[in-house]
């Protein structure tokens, strides 16, 4: 029941995270496995200190979870969402102290443990829509995380920087500043997504860059982007949600670089695939992007499409 909850249930938290973090603070009542505490510190923490925008309970639920429970190698990482927690519920002692508890579950080495915590931040902090701080915390945690080679925590890097790229990327308006930031934090999660993640991770950090080259005008970029992207999924049997995204990238790209008859072939076969989905959330996300990327364009008549 517990690994249904902690994930699968965390597949549809943010449509209900109310519902989702009491279903976690009922389930904290009883002790936890180790093998669990990792994901479920994640999802507590993620669910309720950004989605719901309540640290203190975040960093009571997380307390209740980890009290009384010394880190090991296995449960190590637990003490680094604990630390998020704490943190941003304005427990700075409390904070360290679970800093120095991930430092010794992880063991002598633990360099990376001190980098992966500020990634976490960084991400929780984005998360909030607090995405100067995390920018500011960013790039001195990146300079540092490089300096540990192979031993840096890579997929918290990864998903630090697609969360920040996201989040700048996504925005009404960036500075010149903001922009350079979130083409930079972009290409640092496709990077580290190299190193930790498989041949999807490495298709979608293309379309995060696409995306980023089509925001910041970069037509030539977005469509070296997508395209490799694209290629990439078809030399390993296809992803067709992910196809589908491309295909619309690539629609303003070639809107950008100025060859209209094009980029309205390529918006079309997007759109034809999305019309085919019988997943309306999906369809609705699929809608909201293409309004946010190309405004200008014919509105899809989900509704006639599905009479």
């Amino acid at each position: 029941m517990l690994d249904i909850l902690l994930y699968d249930g965390f597949d549809h938290h943010a449509a209900g995270a109310e519902r989702y973090a009491s279903e976690l603070e009922a389930a904290a009542q009883a002790e936890v496995p180790p093998k669990h505490l990792v994901q479920f510190a994640k999802v507590a923490v993620h669910t309720i200190g950004e989605h719901l925008g309540d640290w203190p309970r975040a960093r009571r639920l997380a307390d209740r979870l980890l009290s009384g429970r010394p880190p090991d190698a296995e449960t190590a990482k637990a003490w680094g969402h604990l630390y998020v927690a704490r943190l941003l519920a304005g427990d700075g002692a409390g904070a360290a102290q679970a800093e120095i508890a991930f430092c010794t579950g992880v063991g002598a080495d633990f360099r990376a443990a001190i980098v992966e915590m500020k990634f976490m931040l960084v991400a929780a902090l984005v998360g909030s829509g607090r995405a100067a701080e995390g920018a500011a915390l960013y790039q001195g945690a990146l300079d540092l995380a490089r300096t540990l080679g192979d031993a840096a925590p890579h997929r918290a890097i990864a998903v630090a920087g697609n969360n920040l790229a996201t989040e700048l990327l996504e925005a009404k308006s960036r500075t010149a500043d903001e922009a350079e930031l979130m083409r930079r934090a972009a290409a640092a999660s496709h990077e580290f997504w190299l190193r930790c993640g498989d041949w999807l991770n490495d298709a979608r950090g293309d379309y995060l860059e696409a995306l980023v080259a089509n925001v910041l005008g970069d037509a030539a970029a977005a469509l070296g982007h997508a395209d490799r992207a694209l290629a990439l999924i078809a030399a390993n049997g296809g992803a067709a949600i992910d196809e589908t995204f491309l295909h619309l990238a690539r629609a303003n790209a070639l809107r950008l670089a100025g060859d209209d008859e094009a980029s309205v072939a390529e918006l079309e076969l997007s759109d034809n695939d999305a019309l085919g989905w019988d997943d309306e959330g999906l369809v609705s996300w699929y809608v909201e992007e293409r309004t946010r990327t190309i405004p200008d364009a014919p509105p899809l008549d989900v509704d006639e499409e599905a009479a």
